[in-house]
């Protein structure tokens, strides 16, 4: 406990703690010094130790702060890495869709030379066929058929056959029967015999 009959020193205090050193001098006058000093040193030492767990507080949240940061700079490394490795599978994914699509322009280019060639080649065909006796022989040996027969050789219904007839210009029932006709035969019909003759 410090002297009580010391004589007084000139201290400077901060101007915010004028008026609390102002009442505490006052308290001092009535007499009440021992409890003052009592109040003030539990005071101070609460204080202290509210630093104290406060710069304990402060040294955790440190401590933790540089391990979120330890953490942060490892995932963003981890991070990086797998960046560098994705930028690496893009490339050779870049590379292999580059060889397919030139793959697939070749093969391109080849089924366009097949088509090409397969194209010339029935149009020689068709004409050493045209050529052929045999061939030219064959048409005028169909015979004239009855509307039934046509609606037998085309799949269709005898009343398809008069309808389509009736409704269509001669040229286009020829050509409508082509289309059904599984040789590819045009029809038309004669009304002095009353069949279907076949049209090449």
């Amino acid at each position: 406990m410090p002297d009580l009959n010391k004589p007084s020193e000139m201290i400077r205090v901060p101007t915010p703690l004028i008026p609390a050193v102002r009442e505490l001098s006052r308290l001092h006058r009535q007499g009440r010094t021992s409890e003052l000093l009592h109040s003030l040193d539990e005071l101070i030492l609460a204080l202290d130790s509210n630093s104290r767990s406060a710069n304990s507080k402060n040294q955790t949240l440190l401590a933790i702060c540089s391990r979120l940061d330890k953490l942060e700079s490892q995932l963003s490394g981890e991070s990086n890495s797998k960046e560098t490795g994705a930028i690496h599978n893009l490339a050779d994914l870049e590379q292999k869709i580059e060889v397919i699509t030139n793959r697939m322009a070749q093969f391109a280019e080849a089924i366009i030379k097949i088509q090409n060639h397969l194209n010339n080649q029935p149009k020689r065909q068709k004409k050493s066929y045209n050529n052929n006796s045999y061939y030219q022989g064959q048409t005028p040996r169909i015979q004239p058929l009855t509307e039934e027969g046509l609606a037998s050789r085309l799949g269709v219904s005898v009343e398809t056959i008069r309808e389509q007839r009736i409704n269509l210009q001669p040229p286009l029932f020829v050509a409508w029967c082509k289309g059904k006709d599984r040789a590819g035969l045009g029809w038309e019909f004669n009304q002095n015999t009353g069949l279907y003759h076949p049209v090449s």
